[in-house]
């Protein structure tokens, strides 16, 4: 039987509605205190989108390591071909939701809100757009919806974590983060080499995300060394660690301003990569404490936060395509705020609909190809339609 990690799926979903109230929240042009208010205060929590992203990543290394630790035979192929079912279908089956969404109800610039905003749908949709989207290869800037950036280092590390996990079951933890500090240096000297535009999918990039996979792994394989440490700990230094963990989850990313005024000249890029590293460490708090903490594991076992991580990835696949489409079609007709709670309703119900119609299928159908290839089913990749009596690892099924 395998150990379940539902705290992970519900740490995820509520990440993704911070991406959703995020993207809310950058479509209205605050004036400066509003702005000072939201992101240096901890009501930044609620628009962590940028942060959530890495958290995804290391999740993402956590989930995918824990089969190589347990002396399975991995085929590449077949890792492929589930993980291109389970990212690659749904998000596809999307980009089809923005673009009939954007040639049937863009409506062009809206008066009074934000530049963000207005950047997207405003350019034509081309063979070149389809292409960029659907390959996912190349270096691009998305005008259709800002996660994709997000998805493409996804499946670019998908295609080399099977690689990555050779040296991460055989070395100990100091050699595979020096490992991590190899891949973010690579990235860097691409970029030193290459002077990429720093449009968020570029291949530099991509090298310094590794980083956060890697490390999610390592978590997956001390996990019970971790939890031995955390039981010894007394409660004190407990809340001071979620509480240093939380804030440099939460304010290292907005402190542009303090490295702008210390380092004038630096590059964005170089902006991302130390907010990464930052935000990672606080990542790996926030996880040990979902595994480990009796209380913060209760509030990420409610009914409602473990339905969030069940459909997270479809909310965080479609919110833009409603929210944008319900403000080209209502605006002028019900105030921003009305439009922004209608979308929000539609957008739990699309993501539903998404999560049962589109996921799950893709999902089953992924699993049914490798067994079907293997010719000797594995329990571990039958799905509860098919074999009910097996309970499968939510935190795998979810990935």
């Amino acid at each position: 039987m395998n150990k379940r990690y539902e705290e992970l799926d519900s740490l995820r979903g509520l990440a993704a509605v911070c991406v959703v109230f995020l993207h809310m929240y950058l479509i209205v042009p605050w004036d400066r205190l509003f702005k000072i208010v939201f992101e240096f205060t901890p009501l930044r929590l609620f628009i962590s989108g940028g942060e959530a992203v890495i958290l995804f990543f290391v999740l993402s290394g956590f989930v995918l390591s824990l089969p190589y630790y347990k002396n399975k035979q991995i085929n590449y192929f077949h890792f492929m071909l589930k993980r291109i079912f389970r990212i690659y279908i749904p998000y596809i089956v999307s980009f089809i939701f923005f673009i009939i969404g954007k040639e049937m109800l863009y409506s062009g610039k809206v008066q009074g809100l934000s530049n963000w905003f207005n950047s997207f749908w405003s350019s034509p949709i081309t063979t070149k757009t389809i292409l960029e989207h659907s390959i996912m290869i190349d270096s691009f800037m998305s005008n259709l919806n800002p996660v994709v950036w997000s998805l493409v280092h996804e499946m670019r590390i998908s295609l080399l974590f099977p690689i990555l996990m050779i040296p991460l079951v055989k070395l100990n933890w100091k050699k595979n983060l020096a490992l991590c500090v190899l891949f973010s240096a690579i990235g860097v000297l691409i970029f030193l080499s290459f002077k990429p535009s720093n449009n968020g999918t570029e291949i530099a990039a991509t090298f310094n995300y590794t980083t956060m996979f890697i490390v999610g792994a390592l978590l997956a394989k001390y996990r019970e060394n971790i939890s031995r440490r955390y039981r010894a700990i007394n409660n004190l230094t407990k809340i001071a660690i979620f509480m240093c963990g939380i804030f440099i989850y939460l304010f290292i990313h907005p402190s542009f301003a303090v490295k702008l005024l210390l380092f004038p000249n630096i590059s964005p890029f170089f902006r991302t990569v130390i907010d990464s590293w930052a935000v990672m460490l606080g990542a790996v708090i926030l996880i040990i404490f979902a595994l480990n903490s009796t209380v913060f594991s209760k509030i990420l076992s409610y009914k409602l936060v473990n339905y969030l991580g069940k459909i997270s990835y479809s909310l965080y696949l479609v919110h833009i395509a409603v929210i944008f489409a319900s403000i080209h079609v209502l605006n002028g007709i019900i105030p921003l705020w009305g439009i922004l709670i209608i979308a929000l309703c539609i957008t739990f119900i699309l993501s539903t609909m998404m999560y049962k119609y589109v996921e799950l299928p893709s999902i089953k159908l992924g699993k049914i190809l490798v067994n079907k290839m293997t010719k000797n089913p594995d329990p571990a990749n039958i799905t509860q339609n098919e074999l009910p009596q097996i309970k499968q690892t939510s935190a795998l099924k979810n990935l």
